[in-house]
């Protein structure tokens, strides 16, 4: 209860607009008149709504609770965006290491005490439980742990994905791409973040590091247009050679073009457009739309645009294939291969996981003698 005897959701709680819009401005201004002051965040100026899209910054938290459909994050045009997310499992070593023998299972004591606040919102269904049905059309108590921690990983890495990808490339329409969460203050089995306590990477930590590259790609969809951004956060040009199209998931291109393109620095560039009619023809549960950069034979970054929930997607069989030779790893597979997880622990430091494997196109990670033979985990179609 606040000072006036009413709840703190109450709007005649403390009255707070002149402690924060005037006698703390006043304050800080006598004090240091060079600090930069805003009352809140997120904060729009001028009377605006405080989540404005166009002012200030904002809190995209419309997506990641009772609506955990990502996908609209590709239409959000937020100038700021500097907190919003998705639940996920921690790696799956700190999972284990929060249940005792006794309760090494989902939905157990040790897991509940271990468990984000917001498993237990939404009444009968907690939303991140109806996120996997939504995505996947799986239900988390039919899971083992490492399924969840699999499945989990590939939503909520997905999600933040997206929401990283779609402000990085309206750089600087939009001029942040700020998430929830780094890393874990405390060992728990869900989470908002990419680090857990233990310092170990969750299965998340990979679509971000990626969706985070100095360099990259991002495809869209705008309309009856597919769009390919090239993403430069550095202060030279990064020039290379731009592969782009369709792709069926089984293994054919019927659209795939090659060009030579240069990324201007600290910039997002339109480097392609395609005309969407083709993909709409072929059908999108069965198609993808798809980017590949890359300078003298060497990958600097992939990325491909999947329109349908993935319970939707007509998965054809993967089978990927790994070979090891002169330090790197070559993984092949003749079908697309989505979300190859090599490691759920978390804690080797890997070139890459959580990826996926385009139809007779390698996917190259360099492999040092020190992280032994690569062994394929799952896929999420294997």
């Amino acid at each position: 209860m606040g000072r006036l005897g009413v709840g703190l959701g109450d709007r005649r709680h403390v009255p707070d607009y002149a402690l924060f819009h005037r006698t703390i401005p006043l304050l800080l201004n006598e004090e240091d008149g060079t600090r930069f002051y805003q009352p809140s965040s997120p904060f729009s100026p001028d009377h605006l709504h405080p989540n404005d899209d166009f002012r200030g910054d904002q809190h995209p938290w419309t997506i990641g609770f009772a609506d955990c459909d990502f996908r609209k994050y590709r239409d959000m045009p937020c100038r700021f965006s500097d907190e919003g997310g998705i639940l996920g499992p921690t790696s799956l070593k700190t999972v284990n290491a929060c249940l005792p023998d006794s309760m090494r299972r989902i939905g157990s004591f040790a897991w509940e005490y271990h468990d984000n606040s917001v498993s237990y919102w939404g009444g009968a269904r907690p939303h991140p439980d109806a996120m996997l049905d939504l995505w996947l059309g799986k239900r988390i108590e039919d899971m083992t742990i490492d399924d969840y921690v699999y499945w989990g990983g590939v939503v909520q890495g997905a999600g933040l994905a997206e929401y990283v990808r779609n402000f990085r490339r309206r750089m600087f329409d939009s001029a942040a791409a700020v998430f929830w969460m780094y890393n874990d203050c405390w060992p728990a089995v869900r989470s908002w973040t990419i680090v857990d306590y233990y310092l170990r990477r969750t299965p998340a930590f990979w679509p971000v590091k990626r969706a985070f590259a100095p360099v990259t790609v991002a495809v869209t969809r705008e309309g009856d247009t597919v769009r390919v951004f090239g993403i430069n956060d550095t202060s030279s040009a990064c020039a290379g050679e731009l592969r782009y199209g369709i792709m069926a998931l089984k293994g054919r291109y019927p659209l795939d073009k090659t060009v030579r393109t240069s990324l201007k620095p600290n910039a997002s560039t339109l480097l392609a457009e395609l005309s969407a009619v083709q993909w709409d023809k072929l059908g999108d549960r069965s198609h993808v739309a798809f980017a590949l950069l890359s300078d003298g034979g060497r990958e600097i970054a992939r990325d491909c645009l999947i329109l349908p929930l993935f319970k939707e997607m007509q998965w054809p069989k993967a089978r990927v294939k790994v070979t090891v030779r002169d330090g790197k790893a070559v993984f092949t597979s003749d079908a697309f291969a989505w979300r190859v997880c090599l490691d759920l622990d978390g804690e080797k430091a890997l070139p890459d996981n959580f990826f996926d494997v385009y139809p007779g196109m390698p996917t190259v990670l360099a492999w040092p003698k020190k992280l032994g033979t690569p062994r394929v985990l799952r896929v999420g179609n294997g």
